[in-house]
């Protein structure tokens, strides 16, 4: 295995998920966007009527299309294709945890097992797994996660550093990170409540 090829395992690995082929992401990819909410993504001028653009521009609003610029949605719609090919099915996560599938299922019901349903079936981030239980404590955090929050949101929020959780050498964590070496579990909460 190339240098590259390993320093793209280790950055997936870092967000609990594992490098996959351009072609099975592209399948994720596509099952991701047909089934992200609904919304109106086109040329913003197009939508505007002429006396809209006008108000727009005499205050100072930029109503021109910028193509060079990062794509949000496409950024979006990438990591939740990423989530959902590395997601584990429930038989899959009770394998790995050694429990029942109507185990698992429990878990994600009363919200300590974070999942999506697509396509009628439940998808569990990876994240959530060290190598054959769940990352300690997550279960607590994930139980005050507002279910309505989208799985690249919750992974983001899981992923990112927060200054509110700085340990005693002075290193700033990721909820994840956090949970990960054992910490306090009650310290995620109230940071939680604010998603």
């Amino acid at each position: 295995m190339g240098e590259t090829a390993r320093d793209e395992q280790y950055f997936f690995q870092l967000y609990g998920l594992k490098a996959e082929a351009p072609a099975t992401l592209n399948k994720a990819m596509v099952q991701a966007i047909r089934s992200m909410h609904r919304s109106v993504y086109s040329e913003s001028a197009r939508e505007l009527t002429a006396a809209e653009l006008a108000v727009l521009e005499s205050s100072g609003a930029d109503t021109h299309e910028h193509p060079d610029l990062p794509d949000p949605m496409g950024d979006y719609a990438t990591e939740f294709a990423a989530i959902l090919e590395t997601s584990l099915s429930t038989s899959a996560a009770a394998k790995r945890l050694g429990v029942h599938s109507v185990r698992v299922r429990q878990l994600i019901g009363d919200g300590t097992l974070y999942a999506v349903q697509i396509d009628g079936r439940w998808r569990i981030p990876a994240f959530q797994f060290g190598r054959k239980k769940l990352v300690p404590n997550i279960g607590e955090v994930n139980a005050v996660i507002d279910r309505e929050l989208d799985a690249v949101s919750v992974l983001r929020w899981y992923t990112t550093p927060d200054p509110e959780l700085e340990t005693s050498d002075g290193e700033i964590l990721s909820p994840l990170a956090w949970l990960k070496r054992g910490l306090p579990a009650e310290r995620l909460v109230p940071i939680t409540r604010e998603l």
